[in-house]
């Protein structure tokens, strides 16, 4: 499996009868190949980040067993958002009338994720203003994937029924990614009272 080859089916040549003989990875590939080596990236430019490079400001707060921790929770969490998003990009879909496979759905939830994956690189730079920029684009961009996975991945031409299936998934992923965002926060707190209590005993 090609990685980039997979941004094929979300451009206009996704219409040319050469892409649209090409076989979609399954589910396994995309997990294993492509998934998973991307969802590293946050997890690993995080952790470096806050052990090496500003270590007065959290290391003595954040030993690195809890920080591993929250990584590799971090890691899981993100694998899980993928599945989740792409049964419920499938269940959407029905909405207006089509009836994609779970493969689509997940190559479709991959491709959009693929630039806020790659943005975390950033994390590595010392410096808000530019991390809020890149991921404002990366966050454009995804949402520009997300129209085009559903005009050429699911095959949607209707107007109206691509601007709202593509609206709910947006809507959808944000949510998503919302719930990572207070799951790492509810696992650190509760690291931090599991510390406190073996520090008591």
């Amino acid at each position: 499996m090609n990685p980039i080859r997979l941004f094929d089916y979300v451009t206009p040549r996704s219409e040319q009868p050469k892409v649209l003989a090409m076989p979609k990875p399954g589910v396994t590939q995309l997990l294993i190949f492509y998934i998973l080596p991307l969802s590293l990236i946050p997890c690993i430019t995080m952790y470096l980040r806050l052990d090496h490079q500003v270590p007065k400001l959290f290391f003595d707060q954040l030993p690195g067993n809890r920080l591993l921790m929250v990584s590799v929770e971090l890691l899981f969490l993100q694998l899980l958002l993928v599945l989740v998003m792409a049964w419920i990009t499938q269940h959407l879909a029905q909405m207006v009338g089509v009836k994609p496979g779970f493969r689509d759905a997940l190559l479709l939830i991959t491709l959009a994720t693929t630039p806020l994956w790659l943005t975390s690189l950033f994390y590595l730079v010392p410096s808000l203003s530019v991390n809020v920029l890149v991921h404002g684009v990366a966050a454009l961009i995804a949402v520009a994937l997300v129209y085009r996975g559903v005009r050429y991945v699911f095959g949607i031409r209707e107007r109206g029924a691509l601007f709202s299936l593509t609206l709910a998934i947006i809507c959808t992923a944000g949510l998503g990614f919302g719930v990572i965002l207070i799951g790492s926060l509810i696992s650190w707190e509760t690291i931090e009272q599991l510390q406190f209590a073996v520090k008591k005993l």
